[in-house]
């Protein structure tokens, strides 16, 4: 009987060791094809601004299907407890193999609400030290995206590890393309996967540039000098005004000057004093007088 059990036993171990022999090489067949099913990519802008769109292209199997993720972390402090993070502008591009995950550390709990024409809200509570909320096939469009829920230690900082993913599928030459807007992705460092190879790409943010030659400073310049124009103008006017002024003033002085009453100049005498004409007039009236009232009589 004890002859006979081992026989029994080792084909058990050969069974044992063939079957688990296969399920390694069926895995290893499964998994292979798909981290080689992207040969190359490249991303371009390679220093991109926020706001730019990124493009990414490649080559794969042709007919492939390929997994894009594009992933971001973000730090909120909480506060009196609770904590608040607002995406605006999300763009969900066409096609409805996508996946959107957000994870929450040092959170008790996660609520991610999308705004469609409604709020849509889905929720989850902590699982250790972290909160996870996955949507999928989510219809594509502009989203506001809103992540709020209760931070686990009072007014402490919850880590945000939100994550994009996205599966296209390669043309029959093997070549595919992904466009990504990076609108509602915080400056900093970010991570894009194409086909289980990562990259680390930084967001710069947008800065005002202010230049000498300004509009405003421009502007300023411009009425500044108008100004200093302007009251030179005036200033030159006031003083034609005043010189006008004083020179009437002289004029008039000189014409009033002019006008003062001068002492008449002796008249040269011709015919007779006036006094001598009006008597020698009265003692011919009275003669005429006389002679008229004497012929009356």
């Amino acid at each position: 009987m004890i002859k006979s059990a081992h026989p029994h036993k080792r084909l058990k171990e050969h069974l044992f060791i063939t079957v688990s022999f296969s399920v390694l090489i069926l895995a290893l067949l499964t998994i292979l094809p798909a981290a080689a099913a992207v040969d190359s990519w490249e991303i371009s802008p390679e220093n991109p601004t926020l706001g730019d769109t990124l493009r990414i292209k490649g080559s794969a199997s042709p007919e492939e299907e390929v997994e894009i993720q594009v992933s971001f972390e973000k730090d909120v402090q909480a506060s009196g407890g609770e904590y608040e993070y607002i995406l605006e502008d999300v763009k969900i591009p066409d096609g409805f193999n996508n996946r959107f995950t957000v994870q929450a550390s040092d959170a008790r709990n996660l609520n991610v609400r999308v705004k469609m024409l409604i709020w849509i809200t889905k929720s989850s509570e902590a699982s250790g030290n972290i909160a996870t909320v996955t949507q999928s096939s989510v219809p594509p469009g502009t989203y506001q995206i809103k992540m709020d829920g209760d931070a686990k230690n009072g007014d402490s900082t919850v880590n945000l590890k939100i994550t994009a993913v996205q599966r296209i599928k390669a043309d029959s030459g093997g070549d595919f393309s992904y466009s990504y807007n990076t609108k509602a992705v915080p400056p900093g460092d970010f991570k894009v996967s194409v086909g289980g190879t990562t990259r680390k790409v930084t967001l710069k943010g947008k800065t005002l540039a202010i230049t000498p030659a300004h509009p405003l400073e421009e502007i300023e310049t411009v009425t500044e000098k108008n100004s200093s124009e302007i009251r030179e103008k005036m200033e030159n006017n006031t003083e034609a005004v005043l010189n006008s002024d004083q020179d009437s003033e002289n004029v008039e002085h000189e014409e009033v000057h002019e006008s003062q009453p001068v002492k008449p100049q002796p008249v040269e005498k011709s015919g007779l004093p006036v006094d001598t004409v009006y008597m020698l007039g009265g003692m011919v009236a009275a003669l005429l007088i006389l002679i008229l009232y004497s012929k009356r009589k």
